[in-house]
């Protein structure tokens, strides 16, 4: 099994690891989250914050903002839009098929969205570790707050190739729903199911940590278990894609 997604660069492959695209997207997605550092960087010391029985915010505002960020960068290279523009796609606004679409789900695809979802997240580590020192939070909740950003990012990731399977990357309907559910997912659900709100968790984990004990993997749970959902609808749509090729 060749993994193209390590090599390739053209129109063949969803999100190629190391193109140009999903460089700059990675890059432009650093220099933001530093910027927002520097302004909510606190002024006071840690100490004056302990004295007045408070934590700073520097945590839960740069792990939101990465969240967003991270998160719509998957959505994008889940929905094809990371796709190197070619010949095809520029001349004849035709979609030609990926390798994502042509080789079992479970043997590429997945194992491509995992691994990939994973690396996106490496850069921002260092700004990750830098705003929870800020905030002195401990090394459990920083973790539990990375699990947060990785699953969440992931289910993005997994709905924008759902929605790429469903219409392809030339598709309005299909823009605008890989958008909406994003929306829906990260904002609308603080408002009908706070139990599952990426940011409220985070908020959380900044303010009390000690709380998040059973609500923490009954979030887990629901947005794993939304993953798997998508996971083998995934394999499903790819499967069928396979066959109607076969008998073409």
């Amino acid at each position: 099994m060749k993994y193209y997604f390590l090599t390739e660069d053209s129109e063949k492959c969803l999100a190629p690891f190391f193109s140009k695209m999903v460089l700059t997207a990675s890059f432009i997605s650093v220099v933001i989250i530093s910027i927002i550092l520097l302004i909510f960087w606190p002024r006071q010391p840690l100490a004056d914050f302990i004295t007045v029985n408070k934590i700073p915010l520097a945590f839960f505002l740069i792990f939101a903002a990465t969240l967003i960020i991270y998160s719509y960068v998957n959505l994008c290279c889940g929905s094809g839009d990371m796709i190197q523009r070619g010949y095809h796609i520029i001349k004849y606004r035709t979609d030609r098929s990926t390798f994502e679409k042509e080789i079992d789900f479970f043997r590429y695809g997945l194992i491509e969205f995992l691994l990939h979802t994973l690396i996106l997240l490496l850069p921002f580590l260092p700004l990750l570790i830098l705003a929870a020192s800020i905030s002195a939070v401990s090394l459990i909740t920083f973790v539990q707050a990375v699990f947060i950003l990785y699953t969440a990012s992931l289910l993005c990731r997994m709905f924008g190739f759902m929605v790429y399977l469903f219409w392809g990357r030339l598709s309005t309907i299909g823009y605008f729903t890989a958008r909406a559910f994003m929306i829906i997912f990260i904002f609308g659900t603080f408002i009908f199911a706070p139990y599952i709100n990426p940011l409220q968790f985070l908020y959380l984990l900044n303010e009390s940590p000690d709380a998040m004990g059973l609500p923490f993997v009954l979030y887990m749970a629901i947005v794993m278990f939304a993953t798997l959902l998508l996971i083998l609808t995934n394999h499903t749509l790819v499967r069928r894609h396979m066959n109607q090729e076969k008998t073409t």
